[in-house]
């Protein structure tokens, strides 16, 4: 069996999960909210077990219709996953942040040669240098690090508008709504490349599952990293 090589701890590959999760609800819902002339059937979804429930337990839900009943119930997922996104963030920021030169976000080499990187690994399916994280990856990571806290402080802000000024609001409400398509999309371009591309499916079970990747797998497709570890190199990049 092959050697084993340690990829991601336990607390990346709990809050990967649960970032996936809470994203996911916080876009459909957004989105849901945002768009109701394209997405105003999901209203109906997520109001048909609330009546359900308030049937069987005899409540009565007067004054809403199915549709008013699914926004409100898109809008308090929406909140609640607001609130599981921010305790992730706080628990990763906490864990991860006395240990900056092991996030290897940061950059290694000459911009011009980590594009030519990747060049060759996904438009000529060569080998290419990467280290733990290639340019697009790190990217992503550093849109994630940005991204989230400006989400965070204009969801707050729309949530509780009534204490912010008129132009403040809909800056903010502006703000999110971009944010929100960008995340989208980075989201798409991000899941196919992990779920799309066979080659990436060992570094998916490890995020997911074990956390290990093959120590042969590590040197073909990371071999600087792989340089690093073989080197005995114990805080890399």
């Amino acid at each position: 069996m092959s050697r084993q090589v340690e990829a991601f701890s336990e607390t990346q590959i709990w809050a990967h999960k649960h970032l996936i999760h809470f994203t996911a609800a916080l876009l459909l819902t957004g989105f849901m909210l945002t768009y109701p002339q394209l997405l105003g059937w999901l209203a109906y979804v997520l109001a048909a077990p609330v009546e359900l429930a308030g049937k069987a337990l005899g409540l009565s839900i007067a004054g809403y219709s199915a549709y008013s009943l699914g926004l409100q119930v898109a809008r308090i997922i929406h909140r609640l996953a607001g609130i599981g996104l921010i305790i992730v963030a706080l628990v990763v920021f906490f864990r991860e942040i006395w240990h900056p030169r092991k996030w290897f976000i940061w950059p290694e080499g000459g911009f011009g040669e980590a594009v030519r990187n990747m060049i060759r690994y996904y438009i000529h399916k060569e080998a290419a240098r990467f280290s733990k994280y290639n340019l697009g990856q790190k990217a992503w990571a550093w849109a994630v690090i940005i991204g989230v806290p400006v989400m965070v402080v204009t969801g707050l802000i729309l949530w509780f508008r009534s204490l912010f000024p008129a132009g403040v609001v809909e800056a903010a409400h502006m703000i999110h709504l971009i944010g929100a398509i960008l995340a989208a999309l980075g989201l798409m371009v991000h899941v196919y490349a992990a779920l799309g591309i066979p080659e990436h499916w060992p570094a998916v079970r490890a995020m997911f599952r074990t956390g290990t990747l093959p120590e042969e797998y590590v040197k073909k497709h990371h071999p600087l990293w792989y340089e690093k570890i073989a080197g005995g190199e114990e805080e890399e990049k």
